[in-house]
């Protein structure tokens, strides 16, 4: 059986600098999350956030630099755990299995995570402003996302279960604003029924796709 006093030795034992490091900007990435939630974009400033987590006022900035640095971090956190979710469901799958799959996994993230679902969409709202910094990030992700759906549609056209005449890039424009255009309501409609959203919008994904 393993030792408690050699367990808690190891909880106990000095850090490193690069772990302290990690620690630090992992509380900061939560603590800005909680603050999006809570405070939104004016409260979630760098002092905020450095206190929050439990340190000095400066910190923030110090290992993220401008407020830009934070969100990019935020939006890097949370499209993480998000496609490491994704990719444990999928598996293999391809074609009409991997979108309803990804539409299942969504809404099973948004119902866990609807922390993270109101943080990134916060964001993403405040790229549209033409000044912001971070607007690119928040393209590269969106486009990551099509170009992964894009995939799946030619793959399920070469299968033959999605139909020839689809355009995949205009499909996966149609998937990504779909779930975007959902969550949206559902974050600032208290009434909103997330998962009958989500059981509708699948249905009328895949009887659109398929052959």
């Amino acid at each position: 059986m393993p030792n408690p006093a050699s367990d808690s030795a190891r909880d106990d034992a000095p850090r490193t600098q690069a772990e302290r490091t990690a620690l630090a900007e992992s509380r900061m990435i939560k603590a800005a999350i909680k603050l999006l939630n809570t405070a939104g974009l004016q409260g979630t400033t760098a002092a905020a956030v450095g206190l929050n987590a439990g340190y000095s006022r400066g910190l923030a900035a110090h290992h993220f630099g401008p407020k830009a640095g934070l969100y990019r971090a935020v939006l890097k956190h949370v499209s993480t755990i998000w496609t490491d979710e994704l990719n444990a469901c999928l598996g293999d799958k391809t074609g009409l299995d991997a979108v309803a799959t990804a539409i299942d996994t969504h809404l099973a993230h948004a119902l866990s995570h609807p922390e993270f679902i109101r943080a990134q969409n916060i964001l993403w709202g405040a790229a549209l402003d033409p000044s912001s910094e971070f607007k690119p990030n928040v393209a590269e992700f969106m486009q990551i996302q099509r170009d992964t759906v894009t995939a799946w549609v030619r793959e399920g056209k070469a299968k033959g279960e999605i139909g020839k005449n689809i355009n995949a890039r205009r499909a996966a424009e149609q998937f990504y604003g779909g779930l975007i255009g959902i969550n949206s309501q559902w974050l600032v409609s208290p009434d909103f029924d997330l998962a009958a959203a989500y059981k509708d919008f699948k249905r009328s994904m895949l009887r659109l796709l398929r052959a």
